[in-house]
């Protein structure tokens, strides 16, 4: 792997008041190679003179940090390039010697391990980016599955099995709907929530006069969490897992940019919303979260239908339902408004008819 300097970077400028900016954009660039386990990079001779005055530059300023406060001066410069002292640029440089390059990586090293050098120091870049190429939907979908098998993180956790099963849902979906992991019954369709919580799904979609053609619905995991001698049995994804696939997640929101993402379940909310391992009910009251700007409704698991027959926590999950569409700008019937009031005659879900997406 080369490190090249993009063309649009202004060599002329890379030792003057822009130099701070630059080298820390370099820097972030390499950190981002080491936290991807990349550990030795070729540079190109124009580059190599370039980080060798850098080197320099930043030793000199060390340097004059260290003298006493009323003798110090200023690293970046207040005057303009024209009033600033006239600098050798990269190209009047001589050839660096082997033993200036031995140097030069040595201090580079330093450099990304110490941030202390900078005067605001900022915390390195720790998590890694997903991006699967394609120029249609369909295309990046396939793709990402693809490379989910290859990610590193996954490898390295050992403890998912290897069928992926990806998101599905129109790429411009205004509600996106987020579960944990997939089950026995996603693995072997290949769709997210495809046994009987995907039932009771459908029916509270169809509550909302929707359907999984208008929604974008995923989980947390991508891989169904491993277990011994594994058949139909599931497992809850742990911190680690989700953590792994979270880049992962942040690419399919920001590729669909949702107005509202619903968090189906506690593992969903802790997963989005970071606040610990706290209760469901502890995420529903949490005022006004968001999952990188986006609002984030949370609500029981649609598996949870299937245990209780509470009057009150159907209401709820109806209630936060109707938050969402809202969120989403999304019409709601008075039908669906009173479909819980204590006057209702019949807890039966309206027809799919009753209202639909615009």
């Amino acid at each position: 792997m080369k490190l090249r300097l993009p063309s649009f970077f202004p060599c002329d400028k890379l030792l003057g008041v822009e130099s701070l900016t630059i080298r820390r954009l370099v820097r972030n660039y390499l950190q981002g190679l080491l936290s991807g386990g990349c550990s030795r990079v070729t540079l190109e001779d124009e580059v190599r003179p370039i980080l060798r005055a850098w080197m320099i530059a930043v030793r000199n300023g060390s340097v004059a940090q260290r003298k006493p406060a009323q003798q110090a001066t200023p690293r970046i410069p207040t005057q303009t390039p024209a009033q600033s002292q006239p600098q050798a640029t990269p190209q009047q440089s001589p050839p660096p010697t082997p033993e200036e390059d031995a140097q030069a990586i040595d201090f580079l090293k330093k450099a990304l391990s110490d941030s202390a050098t900078d005067e605001n120091p900022e915390p390195p870049e720790e998590k890694m980016f997903f991006r699967p190429a394609g120029s249609t939907h369909e295309e990046i979908r396939e793709q990402a599955k693809k490379l989910l098998l290859n990610w590193e993180p996954l490898k390295q956790l050992g403890s998912l099995r290897d069928i992926p099963v990806w998101g599905d849902g129109p790429s411009d979906a205004s509600m996106f709907f987020v579960g944990d992991a997939p089950n026995f019954y996603d693995e072997k369709s290949g769709l997210p929530f495809s046994g009987e919580a995907g039932t009771k799904l459908d029916e509270m979609l169809r509550a909302m006069g929707l359907s999984r053609r208008e929604i974008y619905l995923t989980h947390m995991v991508k891989l169904r969490p491993a277990t011994p001698h594994q058949t139909l049995n599931n497992r809850t994804p742990n911190a680690a897992e989700i953590s792994a696939f979270l880049p992962m997640l942040e690419f399919e929101i920001g590729h669909v940019r949702p107005r509202v993402i619903v968090a189906l379940g506690v593992v969903a909310a802790r997963g989005l919303l970071r606040q610990g391992e706290l209760p469901l009910s502890a995420y529903q009251n949490l005022h006004n979260p968001q999952f990188n700007g986006i609002p984030v409704v949370v609500t029981h698991h649609p598996s949870y239908l299937l245990r209780t027959t509470q009057l009150s926590e159907r209401r709820r999950l109806w209630e936060e339902m109707l938050r969402a569409m809202e969120i989403a700008g999304l019409p709601i019937s008075d039908k669906q408004r009173r479909f819980f009031l204590p006057n209702s005659r019949t807890n039966a879900a309206p027809p799919s008819t009753a209202i639909r997406k615009s």
